[in-house]
This record gives C-alpha cells, structure tokens and sequence, in this order.
C-alpha cells in the first residue's frame, strides 16, 4: 500500500564522511519553533514532528541532551528539565493529549454541522492571533515554565554533540550559527522542508522567496547532513544548493510520520454517522488552493441543495485567509455545508477522518504531503493534484487530478462512494513517531563532525 522506499533512503553520495561513533552522543536540539509555538493557534505537521522529536529526545530528565535557543541577545542551552518544561505546556496548549471527546473546537463543529439551516447560530470564523495576543500567549508561557536561558551555547554544548535544526525556521537568520563556527567539534544536522518560495515565488509572499533561499544558503553552508521529507524535496533543495555554488551533503529521506493519535484512533465521531462529509486539512493560504474546493461546494449547493456533501476546513488561518474565506460569510447556503474549524486536536482529527468520505488535497505545491499520509493510513479514500510530493504518497486507489480540474475535482467528488463502518487498518510501524525519531537520531549520531 506504501511505497517502501518513502520511508527511508539515505544518500550515500559522501559517504566517507559518515562515521560510526560510541553512542550516546549529546543532542543539541534547536527549540525555536517550539518556542515561539504558543503563537499559533494549532500545529502544522511539521510543529508535531518537531514536538514528537523533542519529547523522544529529552524523554529522560535526567538526560545530558541540551536545548538550543537563538535569541536576539544571543545563542542559549537549556537543560533537558528546562525543555522538558517548555514541551509540557506546548503540548496542554495544542491539546495534543486531549481525547476527542473533550475537543472544545469539535463540539463547535458538530454544533455548526447539527443546525443545518440556522444561520443565526452559526459560529464566528475563526481569526488568526493578534500580535498582542501572540505576545501575551508568550508570556504566559515564560511565566508558566520559568523558562529564562542563561547559559550561552558556545560553552555549554557538551563536546562532540550533534546539533540537530528540525523547524527550519531559524535558517534565516545567519548570526544564529555564528557560534557554531568556534566549535567545530559539534556536528550539524539540518533538515529543509521544501524549496517551493524559491520555486514558486508567485505563491508566496513578497519576501519569502529571499528568505527561503537564505535558509537554504544557511544550511549548506553550515550543515554535515541533511534531513528531507521526499525525495521531491531533496532533489529541489540540491538544485538551489547547486545555483549557490553548493553541494548538497550526505541526506536522508525519510518520510514524516504520522501523529501517535492516528496509530491509537478508535472510532469515528460517532454524531457524524449517516453524515456525508470531506476533509481539507492545511493552513489557509493561497499555496493551499482552497478556493478550487469552494467553487466546487458552490455547484454542489446549487445543484444538489440539501442533499450536498458538508466539506470541513481544518487548519489555521494563513496569508490571505478572509478573502479565500469570504464566500462564507457571503452564502449563507455555502457556509450551511462547508465548515472551517482550527484548534483541533489530532485525536479529533484522526477520528474526523476515520469517519469521512474522503480526504481533499487541492494544494498547488507541497513538500510533502502529510493529508495524504494520514487518509492513507487510515483507509480513506483520497483526492490529490497530481504534483510531485503527492505523486510520491499515492497508493493505488488514490485520484490524481490537475490543480485547475475543476469539474474532474467534482466528478471525482461526487463518486466517492458513502462510508460503510470504517474500522482503522493496521499502521506498518515505519509511519510510527517512535520509528520516525529513532531513523532520525540514528542517522545523525554517525555523522562526523568537521573537526574529526
């Protein structure tokens, strides 16, 4: 059903310069994402990798494994009781832990599916944070956990460590990693989510593409291995390493795994049965192409008026959410069977999706395609644009279709047939977190650092 090789396939070009060592070496592991995670109203895939790997890394308190912070002010180490703090709250925050049945977020959407024509009720949309509201969220977090670094990295690092960069999102700022410059005993393993600013300028904002390619410029300057989601994205990101004089280091491709809920899942929202309904689950932006799907529900309402399927939106608002959103708050009709719901935790979402007719994936261009991985697994039907990261995931009754298709989108929609009493297929352990954080940290404790 999988293809094998998605799970794990490690670039041997260089390979002279992966080593054995005497395990265990230290993990310095870069914790701004998580950091700053209290700013956003629900993770993306790539937020519960980075907190799985991090609960897998720092599991043991007493461990000797350290945080990493880049600050304005400068670089700090954590002590694993310190992040240990940090990952408590992101998680209770998320609600990452929390059974469906206490999913505040879902009861709101049951409530929204249930009062089919009473437009009075529906709930508010769902609006992106205010900067003060992010900034409040962040402090309530440093005052939750006491967490103030004040050890610099540079010293507290243990010797021979391998740092190890998950979020990315640090790559654009190149004085992060000055520190690593005076110890070149510590080994750096990076991984790139996807080149697609650089690739797809006009699907991105104005500056995204320049920091993209800053990050990119970052990680091969500094790193001795890197890590991909596909090979789609490896390929892409070596072509921009390429443009800038660079070669890509050795890599692994290890596809992302699926969140520890979709493995311990259940059953379907048991007041969504007899209930036809879609999934489209991405943040709110352009790249996503959501607007193919609305224009979709419109023909839909249109043509088949009660009898049309509900679409639920799962994800946070991005750039350009209210225009893509704004049909809504226009048809009363169309916001009757289409639903955008954020916050959800992922024992909500694998449950959602247990139950659904089928997962959509509109996006224009994905690094990896996480929806699909996850209606893979659990046995729904999917409907994807066929572009590489897809082309990648898909099994054998998985709908590929073009981006702009969008009569193909609502055949293909319309023919999906109803769900009879799914129960959740046996997940093959390599899609498991706990096999996806041990391919990780094995890969990267046999990388030499540049001093050895």
């Amino acid at each position: 059903m999988f293809k094998r090789h998605i799970f794990q396939v490690v670039d041997r070009a260089n390979a002279d310069e992966i080593g054995s060592t005497t395990p265990p070496r230290v993990i310095a592991y870069d914790v701004v994402r998580l950091f700053i995670g209290p700013s956003f109203l629900t993770p993306r895939g790539i937020d519960r990798v980075d907190l799985a790997l991090a609960r897998h890394i720092f599991s043991n308190e007493s461990s000797r494994n350290v945080g990493v912070l880049p600050t304005p002010a400068g670089v700090y180490a954590l002590s694993a009781t310190q992040v240990r703090r940090l990952l408590a709250y992101i998680q209770e925050l998320w609600a990452e832990d929390a059974g469906f049945g206490r999913d505040l977020q879902l009861q709101l959407l049951l409530d929204k599916i249930a009062r089919r024509q009473d437009d009075a009720l529906q709930a508010p949309s769902v609006r992106p944070l205010l900067l003060r509201q992010k900034v409040w969220r962040m402090l309530r977090m440093l005052r939750a956990t006491s967490f103030f670094p004040h050890r610099f990295a540079g010293r507290a690092v243990p010797a021979n460590a391998v740092y190890l960069n998950i979020g990315q999102l640090g790559l654009a700022m190149p004085s992060f990693f000055n520190w690593l410059a005076k110890r070149p005993d510590i080994s750096r393993a990076m991984m790139m989510h996807d080149a697609i600013p650089v690739d797809y300028p006009h699907l991105v904002g104005e500056n995204a593409p320049k920091h993209h390619r800053q990050m990119i410029r970052t990680a091969a300057e500094h790193a001795d291995c890197m890590i991909f989601n596909s090979a789609y994205t490896r390929d892409s990101v070596s072509a921009v390493m390429a443009d800038l004089g660079r070669p890509c280091p050795p890599a692994l491709v290890r596809s992302l795994p699926l969140p520890a809920a979709f493995a311990d899942v259940e059953a379907s929202v048991a007041e969504l049965a007899g209930t036809r309904y879609f999934l489209a689950v991405s943040t709110i932006e352009p790249r996503k192409n959501f607007a193919l799907l609305l224009r979709v529900w419109q023909h839909f309402v249109a043509t088949m008026g009660e009898e049309a399927p509900h679409l639920v939106i799962v994800g946070s608002p991005g750039n350009d959410a209210d225009k893509i959103l704004a049909p809504l708050e226009s048809d009363p009709a169309l916001a009757n069977r289409v639903h955008h719901v954020a916050g959800l935790s992922s024992p909500a979402l694998a449950s959602l999706l247990l139950g659904a007719a089928g997962m959509l994936c509109p996006s224009l261009a994905e690094g990896f395609g996480l929806p699909l991985l996850e209606a893979n697994a659990l046995g729904a039907p999917a409907i994807a644009t066929d572009i590489p990261a897809h082309r990648e995931l898909a099994s054998a009754t998985t709908v590929l279709l073009p981006a702009d298709d969008e009569q193909g989108w609502a055949r293909a929609i319309a023919a999906t047939p109803d769900v009879v009493m799914r129960r959740r297929p046996h997940i093959p352990f390599a899609m498991t977190e706990g096999a996806y954080c041990a391919d990780i940290v094995d890969f990267i404790t046999r990388i030499r650092g540049r001093a050895a």
